[in-house]
């Protein structure tokens, strides 16, 4: 088993990052919170680049992150420790700055609190395939239909049926077997069609993170993939780190109408004029005020 210890910043919380959107409650993720123990599977060999073939070991293997003396300390069977400490920077978005966005919050209540509370990353999967994938099935959907497509995609091509598929392995499965065996609909096709251009090396995701392209040059790249819309690329872009876009879905507009009351029709201009004045991160600014009410209770003390 491999270990690494890694610094954190004044503004971290575990639990906050884990807790900050869905992902951690879609599998292979999972999380045990009273223990403070958040755990995923991948297929060993798939994050680390630097292995030759031979070296790379075939299965599922094991991810395993806490936080112990006050320093984040993640472990895993398979990855070396250079892979190991580039995916634990990752999956906590440790290269996200917050203090700029701090100082703009600071007369806000709801949003200053948020960031003391050590909030304001946004959990990532251990690569952006899974990140992308994960979005794309979340498109005009409930929660409990995206998690049986996730855990039917990775019962069928996963490694051991329990770690999150290669693009290799999501690009051998037809368009065919993916309405039928995992039983994603209309989405099979842009599946389909994003896992071979992967695979087949004529989409570089690491374009999609660099930070020295502006958020509408990524934005456009992504809406260029079939099937990826609005809400798909704003999504990611929020898991990226970049809070530019409001990446509004149905959940968000509804949420904002419970807590600021007024006409349907109006909702989508009234959330662009109330959080305009948080600029280049006016999407994390609506993202923490509308899920504020998920961090209410802290995690049971070990």
């Amino acid at each position: 088993m491999i270990r690494v210890r890694l610094s954190l910043p004044s503004d971290f919380s575990f639990d906050g990052v884990v807790r900050s959107h869905g992902w951690y409650d879609l599998p292979p993720f999972s999380y045990q919170r009273e223990e403070g123990v958040l755990r995923t599977s991948f297929e060993c060999g798939s994050l680390t680049p630097s292995l030759s073939r031979k070296e790379r070991k075939k299965g599922a293997a094991s991810l395993a992150f806490r936080v112990g003396g006050g320093r984040l300390e993640a472990e895993s069977n398979c990855l070396d420790k250079v892979s190991l400490l580039s995916i634990a920077r990752r999956v906590f978005a440790l290269d996200v700055d917050l203090d700029r966005f701090a100082r703009s919050v600071a007369g806000d209540p709801v949003l200053a609190r948020a960031l003391a509370s050590g909030r304001g990353r946004i959990l990532r999967a251990p690569s952006l395939f899974e990140d992308a994938v994960k979005m794309l099935l979340t498109t005009n959907c409930s929660w409990a239909a995206t998690k049986g497509m996730v855990a039917r995609l990775i019962a069928e091509a996963g490694a051991g049926g329990r770690a999150f598929p290669t693009p290799e392995a999501v690009a051998a499965l037809s368009v065919s077997k993916l309405k039928t065996k995992i039983r994603c609909g209309y989405r099979a096709e842009s599946l389909a069609r994003f896992a071979r251009r992967v695979a087949r090396g004529k989409l570089d995701l690491s374009a999609w993170e660099r930070t020295d392209a502006s958020a509408n040059e990524t934005r456009a790249a992504i809406l260029a993939e079939h099937g990826f819309g609005p809400y798909a690329a704003e999504g990611l872009l929020r898991i990226l780190g970049r809070h530019e876009y409001l990446a509004l879905d149905s959940w968000v507009r509804q949420e904002y109408r419970r807590r600021y009351p007024g006409s349907r029709r109006t909702t989508d201009r009234a959330i662009a004029r109330r959080y305009a004045r948080y600029g280049v991160h006016r999407g994390l600014a609506l993202w923490l005020d509308m899920t504020s009410h998920w961090h209410e209770t802290e995690p049971a003390k070990r």
